[in-house]
């Protein structure tokens, strides 16, 4: 069996005669495309250099063949990477190479069928977070350059992870972020060696002063509050923001901002793949408001979160909590 690995990670185990299954119906499935050659088959044992010369052999062939983007996206393509051979009882063993904040990586092997809480839990503890730290941060996908998207807790990172083989990241689609929108807590985490690592605090005492920083910006889409044009939605601690687009993403004058104290309800329309909320404003009737994202469970998880994160602050729980952490280090 060879574990293949692309950009860095790894992304199936597969015998030889898999991949040369692969390649037949590949030739059926693309008759007009010249394929690179496989690697031939030896019908006697191999050393070491030799299989790993052929794993090598192997992972070009794979590389060159998905290059061609209609073919890296076929149905038979899709169908290798994911399905593994007849003695995969799907608990088998993956290593998933993520990305930190402070630019470096780390690579932890778990079930393949782990899910996200499972997966981050992994990281944490190969990072060495604490109780406490555990909870500002999150596993995340990089969708491109400009946004990430929070991974759902019972999602499966594997999967993301070979179907996102060229990615905006070289070597992962699977990254670390902070998952805080509150200021005063992120200040209180400055005796925290790890997390001031991974805020790079020499730089956040001027970039929290900025506009738009602890706020997550959604790619534009579409809302039923506009007959014509996209918005594009902000969240912050302070506010909630849908900017006036374009429908190719070019601002226009137009923002209206709402205060999360004007927010009654919030909700997912899973069929309509939209976020929905109602507002009240004044004395004016209640509104519903629908934004039509893929992003829809992100941008409700952002509400959650924002919403636990003001009980917090109410609550006073970031300094008790910090307060309680320093007797327990005294």
């Amino acid at each position: 069996v060879y574990n293949v690995y692309m950009a860095g990670r790894q992304l199936c185990s597969k015998r030889y005669r898999e991949f040369a299954i692969l390649h037949q119906n590949l030739k059926r499935e693309f008759a007009n495309f010249t394929f690179p050659r496989l690697p031939g088959k030896w019908p006697f044992s191999l050393s070491e250099q030799q299989l790993d010369a052929r794993r090598r052999g192997l992972e070009e062939y794979l590389e060159k063949v998905c290059s061609i983007r209609v073919i890296g996206e076929s149905d038979i393509m899709q169908e290798f990477l994911s399905e593994s051979d007849e003695n995969y009882n799907g608990v088998s063993d993956v290593e998933l190479r993520v990305a930190l904040p402070d630019g470096t990586t780390v690579t932890v092997r778990v079930k393949k069928n782990s899910t996200t809480d499972q997966v981050y839990q992994a990281i944490a503890a190969k990072v060495g977070m604490d109780s406490t730290t555990v909870n500002y941060f999150a596993l995340f996908e990089v969708i491109n350059h400009f946004f990430v998207r929070k991974l759902a807790p019972n999602e499966f990172p594997h999967k993301l992870y070979v179907q996102n083989y060229t990615s905006a990241v070289p070597g992962t689609c699977l990254t670390i972020r902070k998952w805080l929108f509150t200021t005063e807590e992120e200040i209180l985490l400055n005796d925290n060696d790890l997390a001031v690592t991974y805020f790079f605090h020499q730089y956040l005492n001027m970039l929290r002063t900025c506009e738009g920083y602890n706020e997550i910006i959604f790619p534009h889409c579409a809302c039923d509050s506009r007959r014509k044009g996209h918005v594009i939605t902000a969240i912050s601690i302070t506010h909630f923001k849908l900017h006036a687009c374009t429908e190719e993403g070019q601002l226009e004058n137009q923002v209206i901002a709402f205060e999360w104290d004007e927010m009654q309800r919030w909700d997912t329309d899973e069929e309509g793949m939209a976020f929905c909320f109602e507002y009240a404003r004044g004395e004016k009737k209640p509104r519903w408001v629908k934004i039509f994202t893929p992003y829809f469970n992100y941008m409700h998880e952002c509400f959650e979160r924002v919403f636990c994160e003001l009980k917090w602050r109410k609550e006073n729980i970031f300094q008790m909590a910090r307060s309680q952490q320093r007797d327990v280090a005294t």
